[in-house]
């Protein structure tokens, strides 16, 4: 499932993040998994190691994780910012490390 659609700069489209946003608070908490870790693993400057899993300390003990990190492209800002404003973020993230960095449970 690819809910991001990007225009001709590398941004993301308007009506894309809007698409994310209406799924993220829908009445179909399957849906809404589906989007936000589609849109996760949909970051349009992606480097070895900018997404995917890895493993990092929370809380003291080494976890694996979903890594994405924003690079300061204002369009991987965008994506995180509608994520950060669904109620599953608060039951998915794992940490956060200033400068972009995020870290995500593994979906099951």
């Amino acid at each position: 499932m690819s809910i991001i659609k990007w225009d001709e700069d590398g941004y993301p489209t308007e009506e894309s993040l809007e698409k994310l946003e209406y799924v993220l608070k829908g009445n179909d908490i399957r849906k809404a998994m589906e989007a936000f870790y589609s849109a996760l693993k949909e970051n349009y400057y992606t480097y070895d190691g900018f997404v995917g899993i890895t493993e990092v300390d929370v809380r003291g003990e080494m976890t694996k994780v979903w890594q994405y990190h924003t690079g300061g492209w204002s369009g991987n800002e965008d994506i995180i910012g509608i994520l950060h404003q669904s109620i599953l973020w608060s039951l998915l993230i794992e940490r956060y490390d200033k400068g972009g960095h995020y870290y995500f449970k593994i979906k099951k």
